[in-house]
């Protein structure tokens, strides 16, 4: 090969990168396609009923979304189409059309090696497609990344040897010739290694460059339907090593939980430090129009001059908008257009684009816990701990990250899809959950050991992602002074309880309990604190975790709180017993399923919720009294549960869990009914047996009667309480 055949080969360049762009563009034609034959929502579909707004909502969003995937497609195929050119020279010496046509096979040939190596990663990405599932499933048995990566090496390394003996035998003729050739290809030669050298050096000075003056850093990892009953020797050993290795350093809340099990409502009790009542985000997809705005602990850092930021892979059903505090929010988009691109699944972005370019060209396909398969949780968390440092350098920096990996859509990527589910089960069981309807004598269609296995697998996940950030605090030098809190913001139940609900859906925010209520809460102080890492027994409430990051920065309290700083338990001293409030929250499964008599009044469908003119999803006004009233609610002061549940009868009917002799639980059931009193759908209760008496235009079934409170305590018959005042 002579300087003349690359000089050729340099101007057919544009040839070769528009064909290969012209391959990308016919594989994104093939997809639209194919979502339009599966009938994507709001593409040019007719839709009516309840649809017909999302669908309106979604149209005009979508072809500045699709180009922009599109050109995914283009300059990918383009670059594909240049590696196809180079590889494809090894067997033609000719030009034109004839290397055109030897490009478009190694263009496909490096399009299925790359397929298949994602395939491995994150099988959810095809697992939809009926004509690879038996190919699919023997990778998810047996398939391990060094074979699909072997093999293109081995085969890119033929055609790179074939171009090596060639073209060492044309510097051999050239070197014999001694002409102007000769002399071009050495300086060409020696400015390839020049350039290598430079290119490697500044590599090497911006890695190595140090970091800036260390300012003050508080980090709070949330990680969604944590079980705490996963750690440790007792628990599922092994499901979170990361955690686990955190919590050597850290001071370990035995006894933490949510006041409602349900992850938007959840987030807004922790940031304000209120119970779900006296925030008004009582449930997902809560309307704008009844958040009560409130001062938190993000604000409180943000008016102290912190920088401020939060992060999720997940916004479907927990958005943060301004009122969080949060400066700086990086999530997925909000409302119709989140839920539109989850079925939007052009699979060659999940090759193509899962990469920092993609995450910033498409951020919401490639940084969205919707597209599974698309999204490379381990890759997020990558970008995400380099966001974090770059944010730390900064200045003071508060960082708030939600891990979503074990929420719906549940697919685990490799190698977590073969830790704890049987590979005898059905490979849709195994690579992604499955939602179905629970109802009242409804059996689950799985087992519950499979259905566990997958929420290990899920949560093992999360755990990486978790490590990811963890390590590179630890590589950077800022884990030993930073403040660190590790938590849930719920549980998760699996019908325990209930043999005839095994396999079932899994639920959180359906009762009150251990399962869905208790949660992870662990805190690592700074090294200069000089605080040994422990175990707290004492009863902790999400709600404490605000007002104690708040006393260990030194900043100041929220007004109006209901929680306490942890800060004297983190030193070894007591406090008082502070109770926890606690309700349900809005779920797919009718209360009717766990309590037979059950006011189940909120609607399960569609129609429940309703279209801003922005997009912004939220429940509807009737829908949203309808949950409000179908709630229980309960109280724990980490000896007792003592809950009341509406009943369909008009009654309240009080049950108490664990020791409920003798004074405390009285006492418990006192403070349940001062604290309710603040509830402002209680303004009008008084007296145990007039509840909800005010006038009301709802239509009935919406309505509960005037009712009776019964209380269930060990050794007192059920029967109507007398009416009695209820606090002050």
């Amino acid at each position: 090969m002579s300087v003349r055949p690359v000089a050729s080969f340099l101007r057919a360049t544009p040839g070769r990168l528009a064909l290969g762009a012209l391959l990308g563009l016919l594989l994104f034609a093939a997809e639209t396609v194919w979502l339009l034959k599966a009938g994507v929502v709001g593409v040019d579909i007719p839709l009516d009923g309840p649809y017909a707004a999302l669908a309106a909502a979604v149209r005009p969003l979508l072809p500045g979304v699709i180009l922009r995937v599109a050109a995914v497609y283009v300059v990918a195929g383009g670059l594909l189409g240049l590696a196809a050119a180079v590889l494809a020279s090894a067997w033609t010496r000719r030009g034109g059309w004839v290397a055109l046509a030897a490009m478009v096979p190694h263009w496909l040939a490096l399009l299925l090696f790359w397929a298949w190596d994602r395939a491995l990663a994150r099988p959810a990405l095809f697992d939809d497609l009926p004509a690879v599932r038996p190919a699919l499933a023997w990778l998810v048995d047996h398939g391990e990344p060094w074979q699909a990566r072997a093999a293109a090496g081995a085969w890119v390394a033929v055609h790179l040897g074939v171009l090596g003996v060639r073209g060492a035998r044309a510097l051999r003729r050239l070197g014999a010739s001694g002409g102007p050739e000769a002399r071009r290809a050495e300086r060409v030669a020696w400015a390839v290694v020049v350039g290598v050298v430079v290119a490697v050096a500044v590599a090497v000075t911006v890695r190595r460059a140090g970091p800036a003056a260390r300012q003050p850093l508080v980090v709070l990892i949330g990680i969604d339907a944590f079980r705490p009953d996963r750690l440790g020797a007792t628990g599922h050993h092994g499901v979170a090593p990361h955690v686990e290795r955190f919590l050597q350093d850290a001071t370990l809340f035995t006894q933490a939980y949510t006041p409602v099990a349900q992850t938007e409502p959840a987030w807004r009790s922790l940031l304000t430090a209120r119970w779900p009542f006296r925030t008004g985000v009582r449930y997902p997809l809560t309307p704008d129009a009844r958040l009560v705005l409130a001062p938190t602990f993000a604000q409180r850092f943000a008016e102290a001059g912190w920088r401020t930021v939060f992060a999720t892979d997940c916004s479907r059903f927990h958005f943060e908008g301004p009122a969080s505090g949060f400066a700086t929010r990086w999530q997925p988009p909000r409302g119709a257009l989140n839920f539109a691109l989850e079925k939007l699944r052009y699979r060659a972005l999940g090759l193509f684009a899962d990469n920092a370019v993609g995450a910033a060209w498409v951020p919401e396909f490639i940084d969205n816990r919707a597209l599974a398969g698309i999204h490379d949780p381990l890759g997020y968390a990558r970008r995400l701990s380099a966001g974090l440092l770059a944010e730390a350098g900064e200045g003071p920096l508060l960082f708030a990250f939600h891990a979503t990996a074990a929420h719906f859509p549940g697919d685990p990527v490799y190698p977590f899809y073969r830790r704890y589910v049987s590979a005898s089960e059905p490979l849709e069981r195994r690579l992604r959950m499955h939602f179905a309807p629970v109802t009242p004598g409804a059996k689950g269609a799985w087992n519950r050991e499979g259905a566990e296995g997958l929420y290990d697998e899920l949560l093992a996940q999360a755990d990486a992602q978790v490590g990811t950030l963890l390590d590179a605090l630890r590589a950077s030098g800022r884990y030993d002074d930073a403040l660190i809190v590790l938590m849930s913001d719920h549980g998760e139940s699996f019908h325990a309880d209930r043999p005839d609900l095994a396999g079932a859906t899994s639920v959180h925010g359906a009762r009150l309990g251990d399962e869905e209520n208790r949660i992870l809460l662990a805190v690592k102080l700074p090294g200069s604190r000089g605080v040994s890492p422990t175990r707290v027994d004492a009863l902790a409430r999400l709600v404490d975790v605000g007002p104690t990051l708040l006393e260990l920065s030194g900043l100041g309290s929220l007004p109006e709180a209901d929680g306490t700083s942890l800060g004297a338990l983190l030193r070894g001293e007591a406090r008082p017993l502070a109770p926890l409030y606690a309700e349900t929250g809005y779920t797919h499964v009718s209360p009717e399923v766990f309590d037979p008599g059950h006011w189940p009044g909120a609607p399960r469908t569609f129609d429940a919720y309703r279209l801003r003119p922005d997009g912004v999803v939220e429940m509807g006004e009737e829908a949203g009294e309808a949950v409000l009233r179908e709630k229980d609610t309960g109280a724990f002061d980490g000896q007792r549960w003592v809950v009341d549940r509406p009943q369909a009868d008009g009654s309240v009917h009080r049950t108490c869990l664990g020791d409920c002799a003798g004074p405390d639980a009285r006492a418990l059931a006192d403070w349940l009914d001062d604290t309710r009193e603040r509830a402002p759908e209680s303004a009008s209760r008084r007296v145990a047996g007039h509840v909800d008496d005010r006038n009301d235009s709802r239509p009935p079934g919406n309505v509960r009667p005037p009712q009776r409170l019964l209380r269930v305590w060990p050794g007192q018959p059920e029967g109507a309480a007398h009416p009695q005042p209820r606090g002050g």
